[in-house]
């Protein structure tokens, strides 16, 4: 289809809990005329089979279609950027939001620093928060649902790898998660909120490349579990909850004994930072970071792009926001971000063959 020839139908997904917060946001999105689809689910159910209505619900002759959930806050500007992501990526699944403790959130950095506006969705999940699908791609997924228990982002990663459908998040964000008590057990991972969140309603330019393309081993420190790994975002197997310690996929001379001293001058230059987490701790931050740098196919742009200082000062809330206090992650955010920013460009031009082949699809 011409790339111009975008016409989407749109719904909102809500709770009858929250309906009234979905009404308010239908209203404020009027131009895009979004349907309500309330969960009739029982409690403790999951999403999913609300999901399967809001996708089955895609307009006759839209398209692609938008499904919301109903604690999102668009961008300024929101359907014209909308529409300009979907018509430089038409055939992509486009999510408009990734939480900024995810896997994919490292990506959406190493995007924000080349300056390039989408990067690929590498989690177990698909960041469903606010989502678009090819109109046929929406109704297949509604189909293919057997069992409507569970939960929404699960079921669309496991049906669009199948399908062959990459999903690609925009740079920035053009929603925001307004984060509240969750309906769907998600409470205990902290605060999820966006990488990389627009400023602004300047129009993007669409038109670059992605972040992650043809990467087949992604590094990222959990939420969970604090440490430098890797994990596999490859075409060919399944994708992990758990991943390989740093060392078993960092080459000869890059491994984290080798990056202590360059840790360390990193390091004394945020003092802030000393004593306000454990060195070990910042270690694995710092050493994912690098990392992320080291997996870029070509060598870092040495100038960071215009949205890089917004999208890395999220990475220190999104591993820490379960083990501090917010005011503490508040006041590190920048000496943080600036310390994760450092280590990125380390990476980004350290001397190796890239893309090096451990880490790349043949």
């Amino acid at each position: 289809m011409p790339h111009s020839d975008v016409r989407l139908s749109t719904v909102i997904m809500t709770h009858p809990a929250r309906a009234d917060r979905a009404r308010a946001l239908a209203d404020e999105l009027a131009e895009l005329s979004p349907a309500l689809v309330v969960d009739t689910g029982e409690p403790g159910g999951g999403n999913l089979g609300n999901a399967v209505r809001a996708w089955a619900a895609a307009g006759d002759d839209a398209t692609h279609h938008l499904v919301l959930q109903d604690d999102v806050i668009p961008c300024d500007g929101f359907a014209e950027q909308l529409h300009r992501a979907v018509r430089a990526r038409p055939d992509d699944a486009v999510s408009l939001f990734c939480e900024w403790g995810s896997r994919t959130a490292g990506l959406v950095r190493a995007a924000a620093w080349q300056g390039w506006s989408w990067a690929r969705a590498v989690d177990v999940y698909t960041p469903s928060q606010g989502l678009v699908l090819p109109r046929q791609a929406a109704l297949d997924f509604a189909a293919s649902v057997t069992d409507p228990a569970g939960a929404d982002d699960l079921a669309l990663s496991a049906h669009l790898r199948a399908t062959g459908r990459r999903t690609l998040v925009t740079v920035p964000h053009l929603v925001e998660h307004d984060d509240h008590l969750s309906l769907t057990g998600n409470g205990f991972q902290g605060l999820r909120h966006a990488t990389c969140p627009a400023d602004g309603g300047a129009p993007v330019d669409f038109d670059t490349p992605v972040a992650g393309d043809g990467l087949t081993w992604v590094p990222w420190a959990s939420w969970m579990r604090v440490h430098a790994e890797w994990f596999y975002c490859g075409d060919e197997d399944e994708l992990a909850w758990l991943g390989e310690f740093a060392d078993t996929r960092l080459p000869d001379g890059l491994r984290k004994a080798d990056l202590s001293g360059r840790f360390y001058a990193d390091l004394a230059a945020e003092p802030a930072l000393t004593g306000a987490v454990s060195e070990l701790t910042l270690f694995e931050y710092w050493t994912t970071c690098f990392m992320l740098g080291l997996v870029m196919p070509d060598p870092v742009r040495a100038e960071p792009g215009p949205l890089a200082e917004r999208a890395f000062a999220t990475a220190f809330p999104g591993l820490f926001r379960r083990y501090l206090p917010m005011t503490t992650v508040s006041a590190l955010r920048g000496p943080a971000g600036r310390f994760a920013a450092t280590a990125f460009r380390h990476g980004g031009q350290a001397g190796l063959d890239r893309p090096y082949a451990a880490w790349y699809a043949a």
